[in-house]
């Protein structure tokens, strides 16, 4: 799950949908925790090697469905369409 050096666009798209979606949450615990999760991704997708968010404050149910959604949406904006330019 590792970019390196992403397509600017791909990256801006991936960041704007993310984000939206981390402030969205009711939760402030998940809020926070999203955002965190959301800064690892972004540090994966520049070649940065970071280790994963822990838990913190929030459910790990809760966890497993945030790490899921940004997942996915990584994968689908920032891989498919590196793999589309290349």
């Amino acid at each position: 799950m590792s970019t390196r050096n992403p397509d600017p666009e791909a990256f801006a798209v991936f960041t704007q949908a993310a984000e939206q979606y981390c402030l969205g949450l009711s939760n402030s615990a998940m809020r926070s925790y999203a955002l965190k999760y959301l800064m690892f991704l972004q540090a994966r997708a520049q070649g940065e090697d970071q280790e994963e968010p822990k838990n913190g404050r929030t459910c790990s149910f809760d966890c497993v469905l945030i790490r899921s959604y940004l997942t996915t949406l990584y994968r689908d904006v920032l891989e498919n369409r590196s793999e589309r330019a290349a």
